[in-house]
């Protein structure tokens, strides 16, 4: 997955500290205590970015597909609840 692919997802940028400005990673919230994270700037494995649940590591993803699935399925379920 690409950081262009994250982007369209909808995916929001995170930097470091002013002086890790190169050091940066993508967040996607659905709601408070449950997020998305990627893994950061410094670990992207062969110009792939990966995806886990935030503070869940065992769920982890390279791929577009099932990540947007995955968005998909949460986001409608959430819009059942209001």
């Amino acid at each position: 997955m690409t950081e262009k692919d994250l982007i369209d997802l909808g995916f929001e940028k995170e930097i470091g500290a002013p002086d890790e400005s190169d050091w940066f990673y993508y967040v996607y919230d659905f709601a408070p205590g449950f997020s998305l994270i990627s893994c950061a700037s410094d670990e992207i494995v062969n110009g792939e970015w990966s995806v886990e649940i935030f503070e869940a590591d065992e769920f982890n993803t390279f791929s577009k597909i099932d990540l947007h699935q995955f968005i998909k399925a949460v986001e409608k379920l959430r819009k059942k609840v209001k």
